[in-house]
C-alpha cells in the first residue's frame, strides 16, 4: 500500500513538474516602408487616437475564426506583442507620415497634446480566417481642430494563409491601405 501511495504521489508531481508546454510566439504589426508614393508635400500637425477595437480582439492571444461559423478560437501561444489597440493605432500613425512626409504624425497618448487635425478609428471587426482570408472593417473620421470634416466607413480584405506570421503581415498591409485612404483625405 506504502509503495502504491508513493507511486501516486511521485506519478502526480512529475505531471506537475516535468510537464512541457509550447512556447509562446509573439507578432508584432509592421509599418510599410517600401514602394510608398508620397501623396502630399503639405505640412500639417496630425494625431492619431487610440483606436476603439471590440474587446474580443483587444486581448494578448490571437482571434482568428472558423470558415462559414461564428465561432471564435483563441490561441494561447500565438499572441501579439503588446494591446493591438496601441500597435493599430501606432502603425496607423507611422503609416499615414509615409504619404504625408512634410506633416508631423503621431500616435496620441496624452489628451493635452495638441494637433490641427485628429483622426479617430472605430474598428467593428478585424476577422482573420487562417487559410482563405482577412477582413477589416472600420470607421474613420478626420476632426479639425475639434470639429468633424470627414467620416468614412472603410471595409478592406485580403487573402491569408495558415500563418499567424502571414496575419500580422497581411493586417499591417490592410493597415497601411487604410492609411492612404485618410491621407489622401487629408490632403484635400
Amino acid at each position: 500500500m506504502k509503495k502504491i501511495s508513493c507511486l501516486v504521489v511521485f506519478v502526480f508531481l512529475s505531471g506537475c513538474l516535468g510537464g512541457i508546454s509550447s512556447p509562446s510566439h509573439f507578432y508584432r504589426l509592421k509599418a510599410i516602408t517600401e514602394n510608398i508614393q508620397p501623396i502630399s508635400s503639405q505640412k500639417m500637425e496630425i494625431g492619431v487616437e487610440e483606436a476603439l477595437i471590440p474587446q474580443y480582439l483587444n486581448r494578448p492571444q490571437i482571434v482568428t475564426m472558423e470558415k462559414g461559423s461564428n465561432e471564435l478560437k483563441i490561441s494561447e501561444f500565438e499572441r501579439w506583442a503588446e494591446p493591438l489597440s496601441d500597435s493599430f493605432s501606432r502603425i496607423l500613425a507611422d503609416d499615414i507620415s509615409n504619404y504625408l512626409p512634410q506633416s508631423t504624425v503621431k500616435y496620441k497618448m496624452l489628451a493635452s497634446e495638441d494637433f490641427t487635425y485628429n483622426i479617430s478609428v472605430e474598428v467593428n471587426k478585424i476577422d482573420a480566417v487562417l487559410g482563405e482570408k482577412l477582413e477589416l472593417d472600420v470607421w474613420w473620421t478626420i476632426y479639425k481642430q475639434g470639429r468633424m470634416i470627414y467620416r468614412k466607413r472603410s471595409d478592406k480584405t485580403s487573402p491569408l494563409t495558415n500563418s499567424y506570421e502571414d496575419l500580422a503581415k497581411q493586417l499591417s498591409l490592410l493597415i497601411n491601405d487604410l492609411a492612404k485612404e485618410i491621407a489622401v483625405n487629408l490632403a484635400k
